[in-house]
């Protein structure tokens, strides 16, 4: 850099800061600063802009020997990292390595990548080791893992599955601090972008809560308790029917998961007389306990007796109960006013369907044929007939909205106590949309049994992380909630872990290289990010990521110095 005096249109004369550089061989100048215009016997002045300067110049003559290629992804990996290690998931993951020492690779590291995709980019074991690997900051993943390792490590979870599961439920518990566990437990469809039914045995064609019957699919079966924590899940053949899994469910829910007292909560769908005895076993002094949700509709002898709101006591003017029995079990029928309203509006929906189909000229019985919500509101429907609304039946749902029952063999709980158990199914709802919209477990792009239960797996220990930081972020709410905090701060929407996950996305490490040194920088943490690291009990990385500051103090100090020499 040197001094140079420039001479404007105007004749005007102004000092630069000036340097040269080289292209193709060829010296060229480029303008680094402007000092102001030259005045006669004003040397003095220049010697002032010079030092005001001076800052500026010391940082472009720095930046020289600084070198930014590229950022990587950071934020959520530290939080990550903590909760595999407050949740026992790297202990669990770390027992399963050491019963295979020629692995070759760190199994726990593979794993704890995935999971850390999940919550980044969802995709293809594929998608993840060709593109979005190589975006995470490489000191905390598995940087250079092969992409057969990571599908090895999806057959290794498949084959410790329960072992896992088992071990990540006793995870600081004991028997002496759980005397009662309440299990919810429910199933939904996953399916696949394919049409083959012959590399295995869970991928087939059935009843799919998807609407996609042109894929094969798999039944997933979950349990969680009544925070919504996962506990453990099942994968059955896609055309199992619902009911024929609960058997098995039970079975390895009471091997595994060995408690005191296990309260079983499952919804209508599975109430059968078959499923209620799965539930119960076959010791008579130590029955399984259930809430399960009761079918009204097929007790026709009952119905007088069931929506009759005489024999209900009200508990508020929104809530009424009627306690009664079935088949030796206690049966709880509840009326609520807000149930009343969302079944009169689902109702209302599809009748204005039901018009808009009848108000057009080509309307025909085959016109409801394959939709049953229809049929039941029309007449007609008999070839030669013109089909209408049914005006009766129409009042005879109406006069049951409103109504719902669990029934239980349990004794010593409250009517109340019951139903609030029951209500709890939300979660499950909840759960599985996390699987498959925040994480993305379907469509599954795998074709074998053991990999189609090891992703899965996968999807398990991320969706464990998800629902941990969630317990931790509602808890967090309700504080801020309270009467005594709630006067002093602005109302905001409760802060969810996916919305802090997109921020967290955004935090990046930096590799600089300084002087030929190379050292990791991060950026900011703050909002909604620094609130996830506080929920989840994770300490927010330093600036300086991995060198000691010290070092790079002492490197700057040194360099500083060779500047003002």
């Amino acid at each position: 850099m040197y001094l140079r005096i420039t001479t404007n249109s105007t004749g005007q004369a102004y000092y630069h800061i000036v340097e040269s550089y080289r292209v193709k061989g060829k010296v060229r100048q480029r303008r680094l600063l402007s000092l102001g215009r030259v005045e006669e016997n004003k040397l003095e002045n220049l010697a002032q802009a010079l030092d005001r300067h001076r800052t500026k110049i010391e940082v472009i003559d720095f930046a020289k020997d600084v070198s930014v290629e590229e950022t990587f992804i950071l934020g959520p990996i530290p939080i990550l990292k903590t909760l595999f290690e407050k949740l026992g998931i790297k202990q669990s993951l770390d027992g399963v390595a050491e019963k295979h020492p020629k692995l070759g690779f760190d199994f726990t590291m593979a794993v704890f990548t995935l999971v850390v995709l999940r919550f980044i980019k969802p995709g293809s074991k594929l998608k993840v080791f060709e593109h979005w690997l190589k975006k995470l900051y490489p000191e905390m993943v598995s940087s250079n893992v092969e992409l057969h390792q990571f599908y090895r490590a999806l057959d290794l979870l498949a084959a410790h599955k329960d072992e896992i599961e088992q071990q990540l439920y006793w995870h600081e518990r004991d028997l002496f601090n759980m005397e009662i566990d309440v299990v919810l437990y429910d199933l939904t469809t996953l399916r696949f972008e394919s049409v083959r039914e012959d590399l295995g045995k869970l991928r087939r064609f059935g009843y799919s809560k998807e609407k996609r019957s042109d894929c094969t699919q798999v039944v997933f079966g979950l349990l969680v308790d009544t925070e919504g924590i996962p506990l453990g899940f099942e994968v059955y053949p896609g055309n199992t029917f619902e009911g024929d899994t609960l058997k098995d469910i039970v079975e390895k829910m009471r091997k595994k998961f060995r408690v005191r007292r296990f309260i079983f909560v499952a919804d209508r769908g599975l109430f059968s007389a078959k499923n209620l005895q799965h539930i119960r076993g076959e010791d008579p002094k130590d029955p399984g306990e259930f809430i399960v949700g009761m079918k009204l509709g097929v007790f026709k002898k009952r119905h007088e007796e069931f929506y009759d709101l005489s024999r209900f006591a009200w508990l508020s003017e929104e809530l009424a109960l009627y306690e009664t029995t079935h088949e030796g079990d206690r049966c709880i029928i509840t009326w609520s006013k807000v149930r009343a309203e969302r079944d009169r509006k689902t109702r209302e929906d599809i009748l204005a369907k039901i018009r808009k189909k009848l108000a057009t000229k080509s309307v025909t019985p085959k016109t409801f044929v394959s939709n049953t919500n229809y049929q039941k509101y029309v007449t007609g429907l008999s070839d030669g007939e013109k089909p209408c609304l049914n005006e009766k039946a129409i009042a005879k749902e109406s006069a049951r909205d409103g109504f719902f029952g669990v029934v239980t063999n349990i004794k010593d709980f409250t009517a109340q106590t019951l139903v609030a158990q029951y209500k709890e199914l939300w979660r499950i709802e909840d759960a599985f949309g996390e699987f498959k919209g925040t994480l993305r477990a379907r469509p599954v792009f795998h074709w074998t049994d053991d990999r189609i239960i090891g992703h899965l797996t996968m999807c398990f220990l991320a969706y464990l992380c998800e629902a941990h930081l969630t317990k931790k972020l509602r808890e967090k709410n309700k504080i801020l909630k309270s009467p005594a905090i709630s006067q002093k701060i602005i109302k905001a929407r409760p802060l969810t872990v996916i919305e802090a996950m997109k921020e967290l996305s955004e935090v990046r490490a930096i590799p600089v290289s300084i002087k030929n040194k190379k050292i990791w920088v991060r950026t900011d943490i703050e909002g909604n990010a620094a609130q996830l690291y506080l929920a989840a009990g994770a300490t927010i990385p330093p600036k300086i990521l991995n060198l000691d500051q010290s070092v790079v103090q002492q490197t700057m100090t040194q360099y500083v110095k060779s500047l003002n020499s």
